[in-house]
This record gives C-alpha cells, sequence and structure tokens, in this order.
C-alpha cells in the first residue's frame, strides 16, 4: 500500500494579481510530484481554507494533464534512491533470477 501526503509549500500573495501562490507538494509511494499553482483569493482569507483550494485546484490541473510545470523525484531514504531497487526487483522477476544476489 502505497502514502499519499500533500503540502503546500512556499505560500505567497501576489497583490498586482490579487491571488495566493504556493507549491504544491504530492507524496505519492516513492514519488514527489510539485505543482506550481495560484488562486484568486482575498488577502484576509485564512490558511486553511487557502491551502484547501491551492490542494483542490492543483490536483484538479494534474487530473487535465494541465500542471506543464510539475516537476518529479524519487524520494530518497538512507542515501539510497528507493525506485532503483524496486526497478532492479521488477527486472529480476521478469528474467526469472529472483535468486541473484543484489548489491548494496
Amino acid at each position: 500500500m502505497s502514502s499519499y501526503q500533500t503540502e503546500v509549500q512556499n505560500l505567497n500573495y501576489n497583490a498586482a494579481t490579487r491571488c495566493f501562490e504556493a507549491l504544491v507538494v504530492f507524496h505519492e509511494g516513492h514519488e514527489t510530484r510539485k505543482v506550481p499553482i495560484s488562486a484568486p483569493l482575498p488577502i484576509a482569507t485564512d490558511f486553511e481554507a487557502v491551502s484547501t483550494v491551492l490542494v483542490a485546484r492543483a490536483k484538479a490541473h494534474r487530473a487535465r494533464g494541465r500542471a506543464k510545470l510539475m516537476s518529479r523525484s524519487p524520494t530518497q531514504k538512507a542515501g539510497r534512491l528507493i525506485h532503483i531497487n524496486d526497478m532492479i526487483r521488477q527486472l529480476k522477476d521478469t528474467m526469472g533470477l529472483n535468486n541473484m544476489q543484489t548489491a548494496a
């Protein structure tokens, strides 16, 4: 079962556009996806409401394929990239090499 978390980073209010701008980060299993997003809301809007709107907009942009500036990176754990071990395990399963030792 993969984990799923969302966070809002670098929240700013752009007075010129009257929008809140942020980087919404999706932590999905072994990957982190970052989506820059903005929402036209009054400056007096509280953080919970702003973050809820920004996350919803980021999810909608991703679902429609409109998150053009999205960045993706594997999660790093104990100095190793987790997805590489998963790829090696999957390759060994495909080739029938389950008994072969994995380095590191």
